[in-house]
């Protein structure tokens, strides 16, 4: 069951609706919060270090500096209003460096990662989505979920699954939360030639979930049509309120899958995504 949980805080909607499923979450075990800001310092400045700019440089540097730790102060504030009116247990971290490498940091103390659908953590180019979230997800320390700025679904799970590693241990990691007792648990398998293998592939996560007490069933499709869309139409049609998948894949079908899926998956979801590999 989760005991503790990290959302990463920008000052976009997208991590708003990251910070409001937190909190959901917090309620449903009863677990701690923690809200993390970064200042994202190396962006400020080239691979000069700090101690070693220009003059002429230096105070405009002085001065960005400051506005990125009172942006981040006041973002530390509003989720410890937030959690506080929600009667959540939670902490507050400020971290300097890279977000994706201070997150993955933090990370370790914790159960899951929660982020926005997009992340805004560089301040200077706040109207332009980072790449955080995809960076975290190349070597997630921890099961990352990705939130949409509105969340349409409703208390049912979907886990698309192919067999890999990767979704292997994503299911793995979802189940270890307690996230998949909430609702109906749809396993989905695709396969672009036969139905059979399909099947074959999503009875296997079906059958681990019953050892672990979670009663689910099999979506087994034939089907060429691109991964992700099919995913996310099933997700709308099931009305899941959370879409677990391995993410980023590195070869054969894994790569077909959870490869470029990953990325078009986020892109497109108007429901959290758990992903791990």
């Amino acid at each position: 069951m989760l005991k503790s949980i990290l959302v990463g805080l920008d000052d976009s909607k997208f991590s708003a609706a990251a910070v409001e499923l937190g909190i959901a979450w917090a309620r449903r075990f009863d677990c701690l919060l923690t809200g993390v800001a970064v200042i994202c310092e190396p962006m400020l400045r080239d691979r000069t270090l700090p101690e070693q700019l220009h003059p002429s440089y230096k105070v405009a540097y002085d001065l960005l500096l400051h506005d990125a730790r009172e942006r981040c102060d006041q973002l530390l504030s509003k989720f410890a209003l937030r959690a506080t009116e929600a009667q959540v247990s939670h902490k507050l971290l400020e971290d300097m460096g890279l977000p994706a490498e201070q997150i993955a940091i933090e990370a370790q103390r914790y159960d899951v990662i929660v982020l926005g659908q997009e992340t805004h953590f560089e301040f200077e180019s706040s109207t332009r989505a980072c790449q955080t979230l995809h960076k975290l997800l190349r070597n997630p320390p921890r099961p990352v979920v990705a939130v949409p700025e509105v969340n349409v679904g409703g208390e049912d799970v979907l886990v698309a699954y192919d067999g890999s590693a990767s979704a292997a241990r994503a299911l793995q990691a979802a189940v270890a939360t307690g996230l998949l007792e909430s609702g109906r648990v749809h396993v989905l398998a695709i396969d672009p030639q036969d139905r059979i293998v399909a099947s074959k592939i999503a009875q296997r996560a079906v059958e681990f979930l019953d050892f672990h007490g979670v009663r689910a069933h099999h979506v087994a499709l034939l089907s060429g049509d691109p991964p992700s869309q099919i995913i996310l139409d099933e997700a709308l049609g099931r009305k899941a309120g959370l879409i677990v998948m391995g993410a980023y894949g590195h070869s054969g079908i894994a790569e077909w899958l959870f490869g470029s899926t990953t990325r078009h998956t986020i892109q497109r979801t108007s429901v959290p995504l758990f992903l791990y590999h």
